[in-house]
């Protein structure tokens, strides 16, 4: 097993570590990834698009709003339906698809998670601000870092080809930054969650359901990708089956404390982080193998 296979982990537990820690560095190191890190690595990719990325974006929200829908089948509770259908993209899939996969799927999960923030955090704030209007869920919306990211990035489309010429190397390191940030704020998160035999029977069962569906949608998307030869997708295909393993956003937590005063969200993002973690290992063991 390559060092880059072992590298996410070692990032997961030296958050583990500084969970213990006497200081508090969770929301500094939040801030820097969430407001800084992720948006300049969406813009340097945006502005050096390649074919397909805006088609990822559009099949993810599709993605969502069909996960969101199924869930509606069982309950109406915004937590649940939000948890089922809003995955953590931006601080475990983006990590470990960069690392694991290279900069096609780095590109790859960079549309798909500009796509899941805008409806995430969209549908999310019209879910949970009950009574909250139009206006305040599209003021919430534009406020968040993706999208703001993706409109530079878009203004940036003519200066792509200079970015790729002299920006390469600082787009290394942000990658780096955005690997070891995401999976480090992890580990601190999970250091300092409560977690019960219950909550991880039922995220169990919840994963389980949701990697089946998101599957047979990413196939869906494979066959439409390979009609309109769609290369991004295709040639990352291993990487996109990631989306099935991936446990519900942090974000969530975030949504839910804000505007519905509770945090009951907590322990089946924790649990679910918990049972991706190890099912992404055997999946990315298991296809390297192969």
């Amino acid at each position: 097993m390559s060092i880059s296979i072992l590298s996410p982990l070692l990032y997961l537990m030296i958050g583990l570590g500084l969970g213990r820690a006497p200081f508090e560095i969770k929301s500094r190191a939040s801030a820097l990834l969430t407001k800084l890190v992720i948006p300049l690595v969406i813009i340097y990719n945006i502005a050096t698009h390649r074919p397909g990325v805006f088609a990822v974006m559009a099949a993810t929200m599709v993605m969502m709003l069909s996960l969101m829908l199924l869930s509606r089948l069982k309950t109406r509770d915004p937590v649940h339906a939000l948890c089922f259908s809003y995955l953590n993209i931006g601080w475990l899939g983006m990590p470990v698809a960069s690392t694991l996969f290279g900069d096609g799927a780095a590109m790859l999960f960079i549309a798909a998670y500009v796509g899941s923030s805008l409806l995430g955090n969209s549908v999310g704030v019209g879910l949970m601000a009950q009574g909250g209007s139009l206006k305040t869920r599209a003021r919430e919306t534009l406020k968040a870092p993706p999208v703001w990211a993706l409109l530079v990035g878009v203004a940036c489309i003519p200066l792509g080809p200079l970015l790729e010429a002299h920006a390469a190397a600082p787009y290394q390191a942000l990658k780096f930054l955005m690997s070891f940030l995401g999976m480090s704020i992890l580990g601190i998160w999970l250091s300092a969650t409560r977690l019960r035999a219950a909550d991880f029977g039922q995220s169990l069962r919840v994963a389980a359901l949701r990697a089946a569906a998101i599957a047979a949608l990413v196939s869906l998307f494979i066959m439409l990708c390979r009609q309109l030869d769609i290369r991004l997708v295709l040639e990352n295909q291993a990487a996109l089956y990631l989306l099935c393993l991936l446990p519900p956003a942090a974000n969530i937590i975030v949504l839910e404390t804000h505007y519905m005063k509770s945090g009951r969200s907590a322990s089946l993002i924790a649990c679910g982080t918990c049972i991706s973690i190890v099912a992404i290992g055997v999946y990315v063991a298991v296809v390297k193998l192969l």
